[in-house]
């Protein structure tokens, strides 16, 4: 399954074809158009932060955020979306603000995955948040993130030290290993 808008991408049907080729499979695409929503307020509702997840049943549910739900327009184009596109079984409406106010921004919208005591067990339990990792991210964070990043930065080559120091203490951090290939190639810690 593939949602997007129109406007969304250049050479559209390249990159149809492409997905297509490198998927494997034969591919769903719902392509919203300008004139049904205008990309304005396709962006203004986070339409296109909703996620899409297989049901049981083989189809689909689209979860958008509330803001989908009071823009008219989006929300009367997402109504219908179940009869144009059968392998939408339904729409799931879930209020993500109080996520947003806190840093989440609108992608925080995900998918849950409900897992076994098996499941649980063959995780690593250092990444299990608690309260011990809860802190420790926590330091990690006001070690590692600038207030401020400026356009300025994305040119200085310190910037990628850093990033590659904070990622590098990180994987350390949850016990992960050597992950990034900067950590193999310049004998980091992982």
């Amino acid at each position: 399954m593939f949602f997007f808008h129109e406007h969304a991408f250049l050479s559209q049907d390249k990159l149809k074809l492409e997905l297509e080729t490198k998927s494997g499979a034969d591919l769903h695409f719902i392509e919203v158009a300008e004139r049904d929503i205008p990309l304005k307020e396709a962006v203004a509702s986070y339409l296109f932060n909703s996620q899409l997840v297989t049901l049981p049943t083989g189809g689909m549910a689209l979860i958008v955020p509330r803001e989908c739900r009071v823009a008219t327009r989006v929300w009367d184009y997402v109504e219908k979306l179940p009869t144009v596109h059968p392998v939408i079984e339904r729409i799931e409406v879930v209020d993500v603000r109080q996520s947003m106010r806190n840093g989440g921004g609108p992608a925080c919208l995900r998918l849950r995955v409900v897992l076994t005591d098996e499941e649980i067990d063959s995780i690593s339990s250092s990444t299990l948040l608690d309260e011990n990792l809860f802190e420790r991210l926590n330091a990690w964070v006001d070690r590692h993130y600038r207030e401020h990043l400026t356009e300025a930065d994305l040119g200085d080559p310190l910037l990628l030290a850093e990033s590659r120091t904070a990622l590098d203490e990180l994987t350390q951090l949850l016990k992960l290993g050597s992950i990034y290939s900067f950590q193999r190639v310049e004998g980091g810690h992982g």
